[in-house]
């Protein structure tokens, strides 16, 4: 705790300008500093742990947070206009003071900051094993090198800092994209090569070489070594302790699924569960400290709350509550802030695919529910047989955030755990349940098939393109794509079929330089808004102010 609190002050330094100078001169004894907070491994080490909370809150599926990942894209839109500060209207909602371009800027550099602060000081540590140390460097390197990806996909070239900040500093320059592109590879290089293999971490969720090549194989791309990229790519499929899941495993495999909804119940993210697909795991426990508190709404994830549709609200024709309420078997309990785009929900599934490709079953994209509110003259029946008329009636707000499709993954359908309930004899949850009870997937080789179909495709070979996409497509039992289809529009849409709400999608699409063009093409509310200047959020003007000693320059098109 006492380095944490180090941590988050030093974070607060760049470009915040309020600091005593004698202060840090001293060696103080009394109260925390840099000098007596770091004097063993277990200081490092609960230092990097800082870095994997940051990931997990940066992800957690908020939507003040993740939801500006999503959110105005191809994929998802805002199910609640204007009532939420969610990025929607771009030539009002997204300018150099808005809230979503300071908060991952800030979250970025607060990673890098921590980072910095244990390259710095490891050296000085008496360690009594250099592997440990090692060890520590790399993953260091690696959640620094991560963030210069985050933060070059999302605003470009930006300041490249690898020290301690240890005083005001009001001087920052912009790196250039390639510059800052370079920074993070470098990083993830030594961390790929210094990180241990994934049957051979120290836990759930710690970091492994197959992560740092993974991200490696995407910077890659961005920087046009289509043979790094791809030979990146191999080495984590080819990995003998790392493969799709093609057969059913882990908590209920004996339920009515697939292997696709097999990863995504509860408790089935780690390698403990039979799982070899995933790569990185956000790791969250229900009541466990330094997990979610799910009584008293402390940190956890939150995409079942932030990205299910509010259907418990809805009214029958007569005007009758359908629902007993927010039910384990109906999604949990969800409010509506985010929804899947029609382009999601509909467009991607053509060609024969809607009805065969497991990724869209009922069970993974749930669209219709069963009214069970016994006062209700039509308990029993699902809403898709109720009167046209109904339907006809709705309002714009009941199809915005009341009644979309809802994708599973977010949720524990079925398989809440027992503090989340009211009353568990009929499913009815509490107010406060509103979490994604089980871990996450930052990274799951599902991705690098895809990851390597884009470097096989930017290299003009769509054989080898088809053949990687169509290793999730066979075990989707969709339709196999054929090489004349694989364009990059097929590569990203079938991206957003395998990994929906888990991919960041901005980040994939400004890489590639196309936000702009598939906002259009896929969001009805966001695409008319959205200008080319748009692919790249603007630098924070508080930071730019602040910046007083140099010009840190904003992005062409935002004031």
């Amino acid at each position: 705790m006492k380095v944490y609190k180090y941590i988050m002050i030093v974070s607060t330094l760049l470009f915040a300008g309020a600091c005593d100078e004698d202060l840090l001169e001293e060696t103080p004894l009394d109260f925390l500093s840099p000098e007596n907070s770091f004097t063993k491994p277990g200081d490092i080490e609960a230092a990097l742990f800082v870095n994997y909370d940051d990931i997990r809150n940066f992800y957690d599926g908020n939507y003040t947070r993740t939801g500006h990942i999503h959110s105005a894209t191809d994929l998802a839109m805002s199910s609640r206009g204007i009532t939420i500060p969610l990025l929607e209207d771009y030539t009002i909602d997204l300018n150099s003071t808005s809230y979503f371009a300071r908060n991952y800027w800030n979250e970025m550099y607060r990673i890098v900051f921590n980072s910095n602060v244990v390259l710095g000081r490891i050296d000085d540590i008496p360690y009594t094993s250099e592997s440990e140390r090692e060890l520590h460097k790399a993953e260091a390197s690696f959640f620094r090198g991560y963030a210069y990806r985050c933060l070059v996909n999302l605003y470009g070239g930006v300041p490249i800092v690898l020290e301690e900040i240890n005083g005001p500093k009001r001087d920052f320059v912009r790196a250039t994209k390639e510059a800052t592109l370079e920074r993070a590879i470098l990083d993830l290089e030594f961390a790929a090569d210094n990180l241990p293999g994934v049957e051979e971490v120290a836990a759930p969720g710690r970091l492994n070489n197959a992560a740092a090549l993974h991200t490696l194989a995407e910077l890659y791309i961005t920087v046009g070594d289509l043979d790094k990229s791809i030979a990146a790519a191999t080495a984590v499929i080819d990995d003998p302790n790392i493969n799709l899941m093609t057969t059913r495993f882990g908590n209920r495999a004996t339920d009515d699924g697939d292997p696709y909804w097999d990863l995504f119940q509860r408790n089935n993210q780690n390698r403990g569960s039979g799982n070899t697909e995933g790569i990185y795991v956000i790791q969250t426990e229900t009541n466990v400290p330094g997990g979610s508190d799910v009584e008293n709404w402390t940190p956890g994830l939150k995409y079942e709350r932030n990205y299910g549709p509010l259907y418990f609200v809805l009214k029958d024709p007569d005007g009758t509550d359908m629902f007993i309420g927010p039910t384990t078997q109906n999604g949990g309990r969800p409010v509506g802030f985010i929804r899947p785009t029609p382009y999601f929900t509909h467009t991607i599934w053509g060609n024969g695919n809607f009805d065969v490709d497991v990724r869209n079953h009922e069970r993974n994209i749930k669209r219709d529910w069963v009214i069970d509110n016994p006062a209700s003259a039509f308990f029993g029946q699902k809403i898709s047989e109720l009167p046209q008329a109904w339907f006809d009636g709705l309002s714009a707000q009941d199809t915005l955030r009341d009644y979309f499709p809802l994708v599973t993954k977010i949720t524990t359908m079925n398989d809440h755990p027992d503090v989340a309930f009211q009353d568990q004899s009929i499913g009815l949850l509490a107010g406060f349940s509103g979490k994604t009870h089980t871990d996450w997937y930052l990274m799951r080789v599902a991705e690098t098939y895809l990851l390597r179909a884009e470097a096989y495709l930017a290299q003009g070979n769509r054989t080898l393109a088809a053949a990687d996409i169509n290793m999730l497509r066979n075990r989707a039992g969709a339709i196999p794509v054929s090489e004349g289809e694989v364009d990059i529009d097929y590569i990203l849409d079938e991206r957003m079929r395998e990994l929906n709400f888990e991919e960041q999608r901005r980040m994939t699409l400004s890489r590639l330089e196309l936000l702009v063009d598939r906002t259009v093409r896929g969001n009805p509310t966001a695409g008319p808004t959205i200008q080319p200047f748009n692919n790249v959020f603007p630098i924070p003007f508080d930071d730019i102010e602040r910046n007083t000693e140099a010009e840190l320059t904003q992005n062409i098109g935002y004031n």
